[in-house]
């Protein structure tokens, strides 16, 4: 294994990592129940993604749980109809990558599969038209907007 080689598969046991606890930290956050059980199991599958790299590198690596608490707050702010899109194309763009190491990591080809399949899933969800999350932004924006006019009213 070249270095270079050495330095892919450590960036994508990263990024497999870091989806654990991005996934992980979506199913708190999200309310519908169908997209908690298929964040949960997106979430087992970025486990096992970490797993076959972590075969190949030897690496113990650890999540950046600051990544996932971002994009916890970004859902939040955002919704559903924003971030799902987002969040698959992320997982869609990560599929060239595993396609180039394949010849040489055979095992990379069931990690890109899945990364398909997670793209599928996340635009299944959008499309499946529960959207009892509501995004906060539109609110916070109306509160700020509110307590500028009352300032503005106040100073005058």
């Amino acid at each position: 294994m070249t270095d270079k080689d050495k330095e892919m598969l450590l960036k994508s046991q990263q990024g497999e990592l870091d989806g654990v606890e991005i996934y992980k930290m979506l199913a708190e956050v999200v309310h519908n129940p169908s997209d908690v059980k298929a964040f949960k199991e997106l979430a087992a599958d970025e486990g096992r993604h970490a797993a076959v790299f972590k075969g190949y590198t030897g690496e113990t690596l650890k999540p950046d749980k600051k990544q996932a608490f971002a994009v916890a707050i970004l859902y939040s702010l955002l919704g559903k109809k924003i971030m799902y899109p987002l969040i698959a194309k992320f997982e869609y763009a990560a599929i060239p990558g595993y396609e180039e190491m394949m010849e040489d990591f055979p095992e990379v080809e069931s990690v890109k599969d899945d990364e398909k399949k997670h793209g599928d899933t996340l635009t299944a969800l959008l499309e499946n038209g529960e959207y009892n999350d509501v995004p906060k932004f539109p609110v916070i924006c109306a509160l700020i907007i509110a307590f500028m006019v009352i300032r503005l009213f106040k100073s005058k």
